[in-house]
């Protein structure tokens, strides 16, 4: 009994180093999570340490036990070295970069509003919605600029070796903080603070963490294309004095998708048939916004999951295919809305 209790701990550390040193994609695999069981026991064992799947099979002969072990891994999955930052210490060089590059940004964004929209707009601070400016093209942005901002907050936080869960958290907070920053000053203008672009703002930097918390809400990408409309770099076509309108705020160029991953949303019985990659998405935008008749379109299309098309094999290019994911690449479209006695088709759309 003393041998045999022996040579089963010396099987387990031979497994346990042969699992955690002898194959690349093991990195992950805590040594402790191998063996869920005291004693081995006749009879074929699964053990499924995250990745890999480990199975032990007993040939029986003359009262002793031969082990056949067999491992198997999840065709897709990337090596775990590969996806994320290699240390698990913070990198205080990499985070004074990132420091330096948001607040950057965030003087260069303040400047751009202050000469467009704030410095011969002001007003004591009050409340005001507009649900009329823009066909709520603009509150839908603000969701969408909002999800955009916790994304490369989070991404630049991972970068520095601060872990994915409390990156998720600070990228949403910051986002918050800065669109909240834009809706204070607004409410020191003649626009207002809009409750309603405040509540589209929270949403957007809500998004992130809600996908994180119910993986269902993975299966819809918010995205964005843009082309210049006639308003583009114009002046005053809203009433406000020194007003002008860039990509911000051309609102008549851009349209607001809502795409949805077809392959995991379709039954079992048919999604083998629908390509990963290709989406499905809605659209939504707006013409004529500064004319007496403005009036919203909406789109049906194609659409491209750029993290099924580029590889997940490194971090920076899961970080990539995430980025493009906000972007509506040019795709077959039909303009659903309004109709006008027929659907307006087209060959390419962005």
């Amino acid at each position: 009994m003393f041998m045999r209790q022996l040579c089963i701990r010396f099987l387990r550390f031979i497994l346990a180093f042969v699992i955690l040193h002898g194959s690349s994609i093991t990195q992950t695999l805590p040594a402790k999570s191998i063996f869920q069981r005291n004693v081995f026991t006749p009879g074929e064992m699964h053990f499924k340490p995250g990745a890999i799947t480990l199975s032990l099979r007993p040939n029986i002969k003359d009262d002793a036990y031969f082990w056949t072990a067999g491992f198997s891994s999840q065709d897709s999955l990337p090596k775990a070295e590969e996806i994320s930052p290699p240390s698990s210490e913070i990198n205080y060089g990499r985070l004074a970069i990132i420091g330096g590059i948001f607040a950057g940004t965030m003087v260069f964004i303040h400047v751009y509003q202050q000469n467009g929209w704030w410095k011969d707009n002001r007003a004591p601070f009050h409340f005001q919605e507009d649900l009329v400016y823009g066909l709520n093209v603009d509150k839908i942005g603000h969701m969408y600029a909002a999800t955009v901002f916790a994304f490369v907050a989070q991404r630049a936080f991972e970068w520095t070796n601060v872990s994915e869960l409390t990156a998720l958290w600070l990228g949403a907070g910051g986002a918050l903080m800065f669109q909240t920053y834009v809706e204070i000053e607004d409410g020191f203008s003649a626009w207002g603070f809009d409750r309603v672009d405040f509540a589209s703002d929270v949403a957007g930097a809500a998004w992130p963490v809600a996908r994180y918390y119910v993986p269902f809400l993975q299966n819809f990408d918010i995205k964005f294309s843009y082309h210049p409309s006639p308003l583009l770099n114009s002046g005053g076509g809203s009433g406000f004095v020194g007003q002008h309108h860039l990509i911000f705020d051309d609102y008549e160029g851009q349209t607001l998708w809502l795409s949805f991953r077809m392959h995991e949303l379709l039954p079992n019985s048919v999604n083998s048939y629908w390509p990963r990659f290709l989406q499905l998405a809605v659209g939504y935008a707006a013409r004529d916004i500064v004319g007496p008749n403005p009036y919203p379109i909406l789109f049906f299309s194609f659409d491209y999951d750029m993290t099924q098309i580029i590889p997940p094999d490194t971090w920076f290019l899961k970080t990539l295919g995430e980025a493009l994911n906000f972007i509506h690449f040019p795709a077959p479209a039909v303009q659903i809305y309004p109709r006008g006695g027929s659907s307006i088709w087209y060959g390419l759309y962005f």
